[in-house]
């Protein structure tokens, strides 16, 4: 049974075997594929870990005794690089002892040559259940206990949690990766994201953005170029897919590139080998290509400006970053984030927002979304003093567009300017339901102002711990 984030992206569970017999791998490649799951195999320990480079698999089957050494000696290795990775030795004979040891190290059982069918379909389908297991119980645990901050990400939305669960399945995997979202959503950190949490961490990440270079200079930047290959070309230069090999590379607004470019890049891909501009000498590579656009590719495509065959290529494993006007109840977070670190590099005492403030922010289309809200703090930040952000520091065009008039909050958080605050985007009109989140987060105000930061007090009046409350303080910037 598929897990929900394997229906999602259409993941496939994948098989490594590492055996030095060819007739084995091929035994093992017929019957593992009849159980609808992807393999791949190799013959040595240095097979082992080249391939562990290139992808995480769900299980590895792996032959205790190689060429090149046992498989003893690497399985710590093997173990801290696939935590979630399900190991099965291989084992003839005589080296029962060895597959028993292997076990107490943490392998989840082991295979004696030769190898039935029935035996190899259960211990395989045994192995990919529990990694399926070990899976769910990690989405179970991020639902539990959402996660704010995700590898330079803000938000503990639902939206956003299931944004960060789809970057780490599709990091696992060489499969290109398109990410759709509007300008300032955050793309290139999903990108960095996922090339952080896959095996290709440590090789290079690449990024370049195809709608800031003009076509023939973006040809060049792609594939290289010899020296003497056109005018100005001075010296050979090698070009980002080169640079990018057994790494990441981000292609940002792909649908900006010129059709023409666009044949040829389908082909490097395809292949993963191309000539340098003016070169002569065939370059092969091993890149994982993820791909960005602000636009709607099928539109695109439909226009004729985006090739269907480079799109169907390109969005194997889809991500789509929801804008900011989508994920409001992430709006105090991030803007708290940003106002702190702001706050540091410029010297300067903000710790918060007032209520006013922060609605406003909350009801601000934010077309440019977040990008617009760091240039919005850092304005704030760079143009005032204070403790908290006030409604009077905000820009004209959040104050104007946030659907709230100025208005102050008495000291002691009185339930009748609460029920001002009660007030829908389009205008002054009251709302007599609110997201739970604004609930909670005025009610923890109310009572900080009432028992005048007493953190303590508020924490045993609300009947929560305190360390919940200050990681609620924290959350929503409010003021003790």
């Amino acid at each position: 049974m598929q897990s929900d984030i394997e229906r999602v992206i259409g993941a496939v569970p994948s098989v490594l075997v590492i055996d030095d017999e060819p007739s084995l791998l091929r035994y093992f490649q017929y019957n593992i594929r009849a159980l609808g799951f992807r393999i791949r195999t190799g013959r040595s320990i240095a097979d082992l870990m080249r391939l562990l480079e290139e992808e995480h698999y769900s299980a590895i089957l792996l032959d205790l005794m190689l060429p090149d050494g046992e498989a003893l000696d690497v399985l710590p290795q093997v173990m801290e690089a696939c935590p979630q990775t399900s190991v099965i030795l291989i084992s003839a004979h005589g080296t029962i002892p060895k597959a028993v040891a292997a076990i107490k190290q943490g392998a989840v059982n082991f295979l004696q040559k030769p190898v039935s069918v029935e035996q190899l379909d259960s211990v395989v389908n045994q192995a990919i259940e529990m990694w399926r297991l070990k899976r769910e119980v990690h989405e179970l645990k991020r639902k539990l206990d959402p996660v704010s901050e995700f590898h330079g990400m803000i938000g503990e939305s639902e939206i956003m949690q299931g944004v960060y669960s789809m970057i780490e399945s599709v990091s696992s995997t060489s499969t290109p990766v398109m990410v759709t979202g509007e300008s300032g959503t955050g793309k290139e950190l999903v990108a960095q994201a996922i090339h952080e949490l896959s095996p290709r961490a440590h090789q290079p990440f690449i990024a370049i953005n195809c709608a800031a270079i003009p076509r023939d200079l973006l040809e060049s930047q792609i594939f290289g170029h010899e020296r003497g290959s056109f005018t100005g070309a001075i010296e050979q230069h090698r070009g980002c897919f080169e640079r990018a090999d057994k790494g990441t590379l981000f292609l940002d607004e792909i649908a900006e590139m010129d059709v023409g470019l666009q044949a040829k890049l389908l082909r490097l891909i395809q292949e993963q080998s191309f000539f340098r501009i003016g070169g002569t000498n065939l370059i092969h590579v091993n890149v994982r290509l993820i791909a960005a656009t602000n636009r709607d590719p099928l539109k695109m495509v439909e226009a004729g400006k985006f090739r269907e065959d480079l799109f169907y290529r390109l969005n194997v494993l889809p991500v789509h970053l929801p804008p900011l006007r989508e994920r409001r109840q992430d709006i105090a977070l991030i803007a708290t984030h940003y106002l702190h670190k702001v706050s540091n590099a410029n010297r300067k005492q903000f710790q918060g927002f007032d209520l006013v403030a922060l609605n406003a922010l909350e009801n601000h289309p934010w077309s440019g979304n977040i990008r617009e809200l760091q240039n919005v703090i850092e304005q704030i930040v760079v143009l005032h003093d204070g403790e908290r952000v006030m409604f009077d520091m905000l820009p004209e065009s959040v104050k104007s567009k946030g659907g709230l008039r100025e208005r102050q909050i008495p000291a002691d958080g009185s339930a009748a300017e609460n029920s001002q605050m009660s007030l829908a985007t389009n205008g002054d009109i009251p709302s007599s339901l609110r997201p739970f989140w604004q609930v909670e987060r005025d009610e923890i105000q109310r009572a900080l102002n009432i028992c005048k930061g007493n953190v303590q007090d508020v924490a045993r009046r609300l009947e929560i711990s305190a360390a919940t409350l200050y990681r609620k303080i924290e959350k929503y910037g409010l003021v003790k």
